[in-house]
C-alpha cells in the first residue's frame, strides 16, 4: 500500500544519513494508542490541508540551500524559490514524477510562474540534493491515514515535548522498518516528526546522504494560492 508506514515510497531516502541529535536526558519511548493514531494522521493530515506553505533549508555541494514557497499535497504540485547561501538563485517546481528549475536571481516568488526560461525532466531523487529534499517533502502527504496498530508495533517512538513557534508540539521518530522492534533501537537513520495535538505537521527533519548533511522542512497554513498545474513555460 502506497505510503505504508510513514514513506514506504521513499523509505531508503528518508531513512539514510545521519540522524539528528536527541538529548541525553530523554531516553525515547515506546508509542502509546494515542501517540501511534496521532503520528498515523499526520500524512493525511498534509493531504487534507492541501496547500501548505515549506521553508526547507539543506547543504548541498553549492552551498547552504533554501526552498521556500509552497506545496499542495492534495494535488502533488510543489513550487518555491531556491536561494544558495542567501543569494536567490532560481526557481523550482514539482511533482512525484517531474522537477522543473528556473535558473537566475527571481524576486520572491513570482506567482503566476514565469513562462519562458525552465529546464524540466523526470524527478530522480538520486540525481541532486535539490531533488531527494523535494521528493522527501512531496512524501509528506496521502489520501488515507497509516495503520496505528503497526506504528505502534514497529520501532517509531516518541522523543520528547517541544515548541514549534508558540504551538506546543510531540517529537516523533519514525520507524525504521516495518517490523515489530523496540523504541531502544538505534535511531541514528531515522526521520524526525514535530506533531501538533490534532496531528498537523509542523517541522520535519531527515538525514540526507552523504552525512551529516539534513533536510530541515518547517510547514505552516497557506491562503489562498494557485499554484501551476503543468510544467511552467508548456502548454
Amino acid at each position: 500500500m502506497r505510503m505504508r508506514l510513514l514513506g514506504a515510497g521513499l523509505a531508503l531516502l528518508i531513512l539514510a544519513g545521519c540522524a539528528p541529535t536527541v538529548p541525553a536526558e530523554e531516553a525515547p519511548k515506546a508509542l502509546t494508542s494515542a501517540q501511534s493514531e496521532r503520528l498515523a494522521v499526520t500524512r493525511f493530515r498534509n493531504f487534507d490541508a492541501g496547500v501548505r506553505t515549506i521553508d526547507a533549508t539543506f547543504p548541498s555541494t553549492s552551498g547552504d540551500l533554501r526552498v521556500t514557497g509552497f506545496f499542495d499535497f492534495a494535488s502533488g504540485i510543489g513550487y518555491a524559490a531556491v536561494t544558495v547561501d542567501d543569494v536567490a538563485s532560481g526557481l523550482v517546481w514539482w511533482t512525484h514524477e517531474t522537477i522543473a528549475i528556473h535558473s537566475g536571481a527571481v524576486e520572491n516568488l513570482p506567482l503566476p510562474a514565469p513562462e519562458d526560461g525552465w529546464e524540466s525532466g523526470p524527478l530522480d531523487p538520486s540525481s541532486t540534493t535539490l531533488a531527494n529534499s523535494v521528493a522527501l517533502i512531496a512524501s509528506l502527504g496521502a489520501d488515507r491515514p497509516e495503520n496505528p496498530q503497526l506504528l505502534a508495533q514497529s520501532d517509531a517512538a516518541w522523543l520528547r515535548a517541544d515548541t514549534v513557534g508558540k504551538v506546543d508540539v510531540d517529537v516523533f521518530a519514525g520507524p525504521s522498518a516495518d517490523s515489530v522492534a523496540t523504541a531502544s533501537s538505534d535511531l541514528s537513520t531515522r526521520a524526525l516528526y514535530w506533531v501538533d495535538a490534532t496531528g498537523i505537521l509542523l517541522r520535519f527533519e531527515s538525514p540526507l546522504t552523504p552525512p551529516p548533511a539534513q533536510l530541515t522542512v518547517d510547514f505552516g497554513a497557506a491562503d489562498a494560492v494557485e499554484l501551476p498545474t503543468t510544467v511552467p513555460g508548456t502548454p
